[in-house]
């Protein structure tokens, strides 16, 4: 084939618009593609008008301002986008390299336009080589000598961006390719190939027919192909390559030749496999995490059951020792911290994941604001913070998940105590702006520094101030209210004229449209009665590796009425269930030989433990945990420490289930 006319080719239909003006701007020479883009023939261009008239007026103000000084400064210009006018009025964003040349005394620029809209981010180096390219292809002349100096100059570019021109006669067969392709193959003794298939051979068989199917769908479809396949080099090692181009037609619409260029991409290719590779890294790292914070949950819960349960028995045995009273609270108060810390942990983890459902339902905010102050009052108490609540004289009804409101003002009203010295002011305000309910969280304490204020939220994020405070924390509670505001469709931001300024934390919610009074919740059927009476004597086998947790909770089971007896780990709580027949079993899951679900599933396929009511008691709290608890036969699922209140109540569903027995 004819490597003049190849050229000529590439230049009048490169993907870019090429472009030589005189100095002034006049228009001396385009191609095929500038013409097509703006609409305009060659003879209405050419020696008629000025590159800047086609520019919109912001961008003639630019090249007269900073364009044209540039260019006779330094000589050359790149990545320049201006907007130009086609003729049809529209506008087309084009990016625009140019560089300014001189033959004799002749001096003139020429410009390399492209798409903006289309415009892939290749690399840096790749965009370098090919605007050498399209250079090369601007300097293309009529005679042979000027071919030949763009030639070099071409082959110079091609060869810095492993890429090189490659075309197919589809007449004769045979395939034709330049210099810098048989320099990346190695295959240097074949400019031409004798054949199709010849040339096929050296494509990788699994690659082989996509590559055939590509090529000849373009030629049926009038198309642009671009394909990527694997070709075998000279010494045998496979480069992976990228080529795209079109096929090329005689007047009678016969498929002539098909040209392009092929890249090489295997360093590419190689760098996606190597971001996969990380991102699997990433991926196993943060399931790893997760398992470790489930893991630490589980940990840090077992050792609060018995002291919970302890709790209640001292709770239940009331006494007039003043000493016995404080030292409950006190105990009460750092286990509630600690069991409030691996649930906001746990939770923010879940968010981070997007675990994190909610159950929302139409709500008054006021009930979510007065179980929030209702719960941090100790801490206020003992801070001797003066806190100050304004609640709006109307109800403001959102859509919302009452405890997961609840949580977020907790946290704010626990964080505004962390950082306000004993004695400061803390303000709560909720009002309805608009379409929003407003919270708003305001304290006279330590302040936010203006370079940290975007920080706070991220987890694990505190104040520099607080690495010198016994009450630093771990920076979870901002980022779980974050994550669960965001959840709700609301907004959070922080607030801080600085450091000892104090600051404001203010959460926007969407309230309802047309609400309608949020009505108070009635006891739900699953909860059963509330009366802790109507759960008395009951046969309740506790089967639990932990002795203290298991023997403070038979201890205080007992009290209350019930019988209980206790087994350490799954084979004797199976033999222990069989003798004693119990109406209700309290199972561990983390247990030394058999684990719950185990049990759970034996204890199940029995004909006299079908009616028996299963209750997980676990330190594992997660969804899956408890799906888990649930396909294994479970009828519910408690975390621990477990709420005696609430295992009260399924108790009293115990005695439902089991009062035909």
């Amino acid at each position: 084939m004819n490597s003049t006319l190849d050229l000529a080719y590439l230049f009048e239909h490169a993907p870019c618009g090429l472009v030589t003006t005189q100095t002034d701007g006049t228009i001396l020479r385009a191609n095929a593609t500038f013409c097509g883009w703006l609409g305009y023939s060659l003879d209405e261009i050419v020696d008629k008008r000025k590159i800047q008239g086609l520019f919109t007026i912001g961008g003639r103000f630019f090249h007269h301002t900073h364009w044209a000084p540039l260019l006779q400064l330094q000589g050359s210009v790149s990545e320049v986008q201006i907007d130009i006018k086609a003729k049809n009025g529209s506008v087309l964003p084009m990016l625009i390299n140019g560089s300014r040349h001189q033959q004799g005394e002749i001096r003139f620029d020429q410009l390399a336009f492209f798409l903006a809209t289309e415009r892939k981010n290749y690399e840096r180096e790749l965009i370098t080589a090919r605007k050498s390219v399209e250079e090369s292809l601007a300097s293309l002349r009529t005679t042979q000598e000027k071919l030949q100096e763009s030639r070099d100059m071409l082959g110079i570019a091609l060869r810095s961006a492993r890429m090189g021109v490659w075309s197919q006669n589809l007449i004769a067969d045979q395939i034709w390719w330049s210099p810098e392709l048989q320099q990346l193959t190695g295959h240097s003794d074949n400019e031409y190939w004798e054949s199709s298939q010849a040339f096929y051979q050296i494509i990788h068989p699994d690659d082989r027919s996509q590559f055939i199917a590509e090529i000849e769908k373009a030629i049926e479809s009038k198309s642009d192909y671009n394909v990527q396949f694997r070709i075998q080099h000279k010494n045998d090692c496979w480069l992976t390559m990228e080529t795209r181009g079109h096929a090329t037609y005689t007047d009678e619409d016969q498929a002539l030749s098909i040209v392009g260029i092929i890249m090489d991409i295997s360093d590419r290719k190689a760098a996606e496999e190597q971001l996969n590779a990380l991102n699997q890294q990433l991926s196993i790292a943060d399931r790893r995490k997760d398992e470790f914070l489930a893991t630490l949950g589980h940990e840090l819960r077992n050792p609060l059951a018995p002291i919970c349960n302890v709790l209640e028995i001292m709770r239940a045995k009331e006494t007039d020792d003043t000493f016995m009273h404080w030292s409950r609270d006190m105990i009460e108060r750092h286990v509630s911290q600690l069991t409030h810390l691996v649930d906001d942990l746990l939770e923010a983890s879940r968010i981070s994941q997007g675990r994190l459902s909610l159950r929302t339902e139409p709500i008054n905010i006021d009930d979510a604001v007065q179980n929030a102050v209702e719960s941090v009052q100790d801490l206020m108490k003992s801070s001797e913070h003066n806190l100050t609540v304004n609640k709006p004289q109307h109800p403001i009804i959102i859509d919302a998940d009452a405890t997961r409101i609840t949580q977020i003002i907790v946290n704010l009203l626990t964080n505004a105590g962390k950082y306000t010295p004993k004695g400061g002011d803390i303000l709560l305000n909720v009002f309805k702006q608009e379409n929003q309910a407003i919270v708003s969280v305001k304290d006279t304490g330590i302040g936010i520094p203006a370079e940290q204020l975007t920080n706070v939220f991220n987890m694990f994020s505190q104040l520099t101030p607080a690495l010198d405070r016994a009450q630093g924390g771990l920076g979870i509670g901002l980022s779980l209210v974050h994550g669960l505001v965001k959840l709700h469709g609301g907004n959070i931001v922080a607030l801080s004229d600085g450091e000892n300024q104090g600051s404001e934390f203010i959460v926007s919610l969407p309230i309802v449209t047309n609400p309608q009074e949020a009505l108070p919740k009635g006891e739900r059927a699953e909860d059963g009665q509330k009366d802790p009476n109507i759960a008395n004597h009951l046969r309740i086998l506790i089967i639990e590796d932990n002795v203290d947790a298991a023997e403070s909770l038979s201890f205080l089971l007992e009290f209350n009425g019930h019988t209980t007896r206790v087994a350490y780990d799954g084979a004797s709580g199976l033999s222990a269930a069989e003798e004693f027949r119990p109406n209700v079993v309290l199972l561990d899951i983390g247990l030394p030989d058999l684990n719950g679900y185990q049990v759970a599933g034996k204890i199940r396929e029995t004909s006299w433990g079908k009616d028996i009511f299963l209750i997980a008691a676990t330190g594992w709290g997660q969804d899956k945990d408890k799906a888990l608890a649930q396909g294994a036969g479970f009828d519910r699922h408690l975390v621990k420490p477990i709420d005696y209140s609430e295992l009260t109540a399924l108790l009293s569903i115990a005695v439902l289930t089991t009062a035909n027995d």
